[in-house]
């Protein structure tokens, strides 16, 4: 079990008349290993949830734990904390200055002391698994994409070997390629490596198409939590909460809607594919092209 909430509440100003409650009650466990996305409208306190995974705020009331050790404890080391809990903030690339994408990358390994060895085989390692290419490490981080600019900074994370990756709207202002690169990159991270992702977006199709599980928060509460096609059969209860579902979602509810006998909490195209197939009665007639 790599972190853990429990009944974590956090209210902003709390002494002042402009106190917010921010979260509410917040039970939650990140498994290891999972791919998790988090979403909720503006406000609904997603960003504040996520600070208090590495202790970069903490909670008026409750715990947070990592690895079953309660991260306000005196004895708990937030430097390792946080190596083993990399954030990346919306539009990190805002954060470059060195000069060098190589040079960039390995400040933070160099921050905890490491061997002029160990930290080129940090960097190199991370670069890599960001997909930034060879060709582009002695380049200005300045001189990049806004993708490639996104990948260094989320390098820059890898470098201090993470076990637990957040994320918050990491493909914010991509264009549609830019946004895929990151996402594979994710995924890659998640398949090859086994890291743990909380990926926070305002994209439904890319949590139906990457999480493994799906955390919706209203108002400073998680209101569920589950796998995608049981999320998303919550329609009209996300819709209320200002938020949508994927396309292929309301095409499917639009035929339900229709007559047709159809399932309509499928969040992935290839199986709504299979899903119009079933109920036009063309699984067996080869009409399907493939």
């Amino acid at each position: 079990m790599a972190i853990e909430l429990r009944n974590v509440n956090y209210i902003y100003d709390p002494d002042s008349t402009l106190s917010y409650r921010a979260l509410e009650d917040i039970n939650l466990v990140l498994e290891d290993g999972v791919f998790y996305a988090l979403i909720g409208h503006t406000g609904s306190g997603k960003s504040t949830l996520i600070q208090h995974m590495n202790g970069l705020v903490k909670p008026t009331s409750g715990q947070v734990l990592y690895d079953g050790k309660d991260i306000a404890d005196k004895s708990m080391d937030l430097r390792e904390l946080r190596s083993n809990v990399g954030l990346v903030f919306q539009y990190p690339e805002h954060q470059l200055f060195e000069t060098t994408v190589y040079a960039d990358v390995s400040f933070g390994p160099k921050n905890l002391k490491l061997s002029k060895e160990e930290i080129d085989i940090r960097v190199k390692e991370a670069l890599k698994l960001a997909g930034v290419d060879e060709s582009l490490w002695e380049v200005s981080p300045f001189e990049l994409s806004g993708g490639q600019k996104r990948r260094v900074a989320i390098a820059g994370v890898l470098a201090m070997k993470p076990k637990v990756l957040i994320l918050d709207e990491p493909t914010a202002g991509l264009d549609p390629g830019g946004r895929d690169e990151i996402l594979n990159v994710l995924r890659n991270l998640h398949d090859k490596e086994g890291i743990t992702i909380l990926l926070v977006s305002h994209s439904m199709e890319d949590v139906a198409g990457y999480a493994d599980r799906i955390i919706v928060m209203n108002k400073g509460r998680i209101m569920y939590n589950d796998v995608p096609d049981e999320i998303f059969a919550h329609a009209e209860e996300l819709k209320e909460m200002g938020l949508s579902v994927p396309q292929v979602t309301s095409v499917l509810s639009a035929l339900k809607n229709k007559g047709f006998d159809i399932s309509d909490n499928i969040t992935k195209v290839d199986k709504a594919a299979d899903e119009i197939i079933r109920v036009l009665g063309l699984e067996n007639k080869g009409e399907r092209n493939e």
